[in-house]
């Protein structure tokens, strides 16, 4: 009678795949002893200051590097740490073998822009910023051109060239890479310096289209910019809408942390007092100063929307529910500016152990307002 054939228990299986994981390291190509020797030496010269006898033992790790990669990092480190020494020719060099050598190395792009910044700190600045410039259409999608991108804008600026129609120029290269968000964020501002509103607002709701939550960098910013212009436009709905296309994208976190962006309480704040002054609508005005209290409770803006709320019931008649919201301030934020002026909103709440501010108790007046919340224009306590 055949016996059965008797499959490897679990001891078995374990001695099997450490086995083959051993066979994949002996096979996987070894870091050359020599290289990883002169790059710890130079590491420690470069962290201690010493940038000449880091290059130089950087030097020694690409002579003895046995992967085109080793090789790539010290050069680069060689080129970097010359450049922090100052010793700009040597730099310089350094860096173009690391372009002759590996010129498709993500590396090798590093260095590009790198030298763009040597050429800078060198003295010949407008040979540095023209050589961002070639970089940003060149290498759109790398880490570094969008700091090159702000610094040639700067660098426009400072000069006193017209950033804005440069930028104008060179959007439609950059329309598909990385740089095209804040390349339309930036453009949006420059129209509205130029007093170009229905420009710029078109162009900061373009840039929260194309580039939505939770991608988009600057997809609140942008909405919330938009907002402002269309309330200098007297568009008080549309800009509350931009505002509640913002905060549709709250979402929990189920773990630890936050998904919140610090624009969303101040959206639900000035959506409460867009309703407020600008549309006259204070019923909707107490329901969204409410929302904040409610659905945020991690913002810094809760004791003020409650305050806003409770001023709106009085106002309204509904002594009750201003009651309600006083006691809440009071029990929620007793060190809040606000609590000691819950009495003014309601007369039966206990006596304030601490003085109430004047300029607290004023009527609210004028536009639904600016760039800030209302808190953040908060005059001195003293007044």
């Amino acid at each position: 009678m055949r016996q059965p054939v008797r499959q490897p228990g679990r001891p078995a299986q374990a001695v099997l795949a450490l086995a083959m994981a051993l066979g994949l390291f002996a096979c996987a190509p070894r870091v050359a002893e020599g290289f990883r020797n002169a790059k710890n030496a130079g590491d420690r010269a470069h962290s201690a200051g010493r940038y000449d006898e880091a290059a130089s033992a950087y030097q020694r790790a690409g002579q003895e590097a046995g992967r085109p990669r080793d090789r790539a990092e010290a050069l680069y480190l060689e080129a970097f740490s010359l450049q922090r020494a100052r010793a700009w020719d040597r730099a310089r060099s350094a860096y173009e073998r690391l372009l002759v050598e590996m010129p498709t190395s993500d590396l090798a792009r590093r260095g590009s822009f790198n030298l763009a910044d040597l050429e800078i700190d060198a003295g010949n600045v407008d040979g540095g910023y023209d050589r961002y410039r070639r970089l940003m259409t060149k290498y759109p999608n790398e880490a570094l051109a969008k700091r090159a991108l702000e610094r040639y804008l700067h660098y426009l600026e400072t000069r006193g060239d017209n950033a804005l129609t440069w930028l104008q120029s060179v959007l439609p290269e950059l329309a598909s890479t990385e740089l095209d968000e804040t390349a339309r964020y930036r453009l949006a501002g420059y129209l509205e310096a130029a007093s170009d509103l229905r420009g710029a607002r078109d162009l900061y709701v373009e840039c929260a289209t194309r580039h939505p939550y939770p991608k988009g960098a600057l997809f609140d910013d942008a909405l919330w910019h938009a907002s402002l212009l269309d309330e200098k436009l007297g568009r008080a709905t549309e800009a509350i809408a931009h505002l509640r296309r913002m905060l549709a994208t709250r979402e929990a976190s189920t773990l630890m942390g936050s998904y919140e962006r610090p624009r969303f309480s101040a959206a639900q704040f000035r959506m409460a007092v867009l309703y407020r002054d600008a549309l006259g609508d204070l019923a909707a005005a107490r329901r969204e100063f409410h929302r904040l209290y409610s659905d945020h409770p991690t913002s810094i803006l809760r004791d003020d929307a409650l305050w806003e709320e409770a001023k709106l019931s009085r106002d309204g008649g509904d002594a009750k529910e201003a009651c309600s919201l006083a006691a809440a301030l009071s029990r929620d934020f007793p060190a809040s500016r606000y609590a000691p002026c819950t009495p003014a909103v309601c007369p039966s709440a206990p006596p304030p152990k601490a003085r109430c501010h004047a300029y607290l108790l004023r009527a609210t007046t004028g536009p639904a307002s600016a760039e800030t919340t209302a808190p953040a224009e908060r005059p001195s306590p003293d007044e």
